[in-house]
């Protein structure tokens, strides 16, 4: 943050429906830490929809390419491999309303040379967007978290009218004092 920066770091979340379904943008979060990120995450991206699993990523840590950008100045020039080739994993965009789904990982030494391979790997013509992000920058729920984390989000029987018998509470109530006048 600089001086003047009120603003906690923003995190994009990224949201699994089913364990046969790719993590897809959810929208995004301001928090302190990536820890703080996932619960908040939880809080505004999971509580009614099914989840499985929810990534959080640094917003400085997305790397983006556009179809414009692609069209005007062709693929990223792959960079001299000098670098520890590390795993970025890939997300398209394919339409204008919809989001960023996951598609898969590409081995690269640097974000640029993970975009060429990204755009490579996952065909040119079927995207608008394609985004970047280094693994390691990846915070993940884990596996066993599920029912601790979802679970409960699932049955909010405090949001359910019928869930309260307030009708039937009152009309005792209202009998017992009948009945004692």
């Amino acid at each position: 943050m600089t001086a003047g920066d009120t603003q906690w770091p923003r995190y994009h979340v990224f949201h699994q429906e089913g364990l046969d379904r790719p993590h897809n943008n959810s929208g995004s979060v301001h928090a302190t830490d990536a820890e703080m990120a996932l619960q908040n995450a939880r809080d505004v991206f999971a509580r009614r929809p099914e989840c499985v699993s929810l990534w959080v990523v640094p917003a400085a840590e997305i790397h983006s390419l556009t179809a414009d950008e692609l069209e005007r100045v062709g693929l990223p020039e792959l960079e001299t491999e000098n670098g520890t080739a590390e795993t970025y994993q890939v997300f398209l965009k394919q339409t204008p309303i919809g989001s960023h789904g996951h598609v898969g990982s590409v081995e690269a030494a640097s974000p640029s040379h993970a975009l060429s391979l990204a755009v490579t790997e996952y065909g040119k013509q079927d995207g608008i967007v394609w985004w970047v992000v280094p693994d390691s920058s990846i915070a993940r729920t884990a596996p066993d978290d599920v029912d601790s984390l979802f679970q409960p989000a699932t049955r909010k029987h405090y949001r359910s009218q019928s869930f309260y018998h307030t009708v039937t509470l009152m009309r005792r109530i209202r009998e017992k004092k009948e009945l004692s006048e």
